[in-house]
């Protein structure tokens, strides 16, 4: 008798061991990664966790150009975020035309200055480094996004809902035709409309919704990036709450593929032991996060806001500059918002 349950627990034992290697296998075969990498992986950042919630990041919006109409690899989206201990994503939207004294030139030109560093590690580190003395906050690890990115990522949900306030209309788009061919007979620009209400945002628009900026009837200075950020902190919040819903997050295949965008096409240094940690630190799921977004009142009164335009140049260059040189008000904001 006792040998035929021990025969049976070797046979139901196996079985599992196949099912597992089984598995395994299909998943690596998806990802392409090594059988051995997700439970050696996982059973590490259980023994030693590489992050935890409470870790400040930042994100970069970046849109490399090199055509007729401009040669730029300059970020046009700049997100400071934290993954709070309750399950909280906050992030803050800092103005690209922010001048940084300590670099002379704009919050912006940190990303290309990173890259001149050597490895891609000390290109992180640059940055992390540089926003955290710009926001007095630790930054301990990056991500950047390119246009390309937000299309790939859109085909991969299938598209996301924002509610536009207001119909956005911008009469100077770069027309895509002229920059892929410049031609006279090519017109240069293209008029983009985003009509008021519920906008269905998929490949064939997502580019035009976050490049924008010289809209005709939307609020915000200089350039116009106030309104940019605010479509921009749209989609996000339409795509993390895409992203989290029991309907996309339940498919192993959305899951899979998600993963497979996330290590050949984004750029970053958070690592699979990062994410596995993170899921494993605390009782709620990924489908308990809750986004809060907001971004640095910017205006053009040195005596009431935190940034303000100087009414100059600086440099040859629009830019906000802070009400002192050491940033404590800026600083003081971002503390206040990320730590409440």
């Amino acid at each position: 008798m006792k040998k035929n349950i021990l025969i049976l627990v070797i046979f139901v034992l196996s079985f599992l061991l196949f099912i597992f290697y089984f598995l395994f296998y299909k998943i690596s075969s998806y990802t392409h990664t090594r059988i051995s990498h997700f439970p050696t992986t996982l059973i590490k950042s259980y023994q030693h966790p590489t992050l935890a919630p409470g870790f400040n990041f930042v994100m970069l919006g970046v849109d490399p150009r090199d055509d007729q109409l401009e040669k730029t690899q300059v970020s046009d989206s700049i997100i400071v975020g934290r993954l709070t201990s309750s399950r909280q994503v906050k992030l803050i939207s800092i103005p690209r035309d922010l001048w940084v004294y300590s670099l002379e030139t704009k919050v912006n030109q940190i990303y290309p200055l990173s890259q001149d560093k050597v490895s891609p590690v000390q290109s992180y580190q640059y940055i992390e480094d540089e926003f955290t003395k710009l926001t007095g906050q630790k930054i301990s690890r990056t991500l950047i996004l390119t246009t390309d990115n937000l299309i790939e990522l859109t085909k991969i949900i299938g598209g996301v809902d924002v509610v536009q306030e207001s119909t956005y209309t911008d009469l100077f788009y770069p027309n895509p035709e002229y920059v892929k061919n410049p031609s006279p007979k090519i017109p240069i620009y293209k008029t983009v409309i985003f009509p008021k209400g519920l906008l269905h945002l998929d490949e064939s628009n997502i580019t035009e919704y976050v490049r924008s900026r010289k809209g005709q009837n939307e609020e915000g200075s200089g350039s116009s990036d106030q309104g940019r950020i605010q479509r921009q902190q749209l989609l996000l919040e339409a795509l993390i709450s895409k992203l989290k819903s029991p309907a996309f997050i339940s498919s192993p295949t959305n899951v899979l593929t998600l993963y497979n965008f996330w290590h050949q096409s984004i750029r970053t240094n958070i690592s699979d032991s990062d994410l596995f940690s993170l899921l494993l630190s605390g009782k709620k799921q990924i489908l308990g996060l809750t986004l809060t977004k907001t971004n640095v009142p910017v205006g053009e009164n040195p005596k009431k806001d935190i940034l303000y335009h100087p009414r100059s140049f600086i440099n040859r260059q629009w830019v906000y500059i802070p009400v002192d040189k050491e940033y404590k008000g800026l600083q003081e904001y971002i503390s206040g918002f990320l730590n409440q």
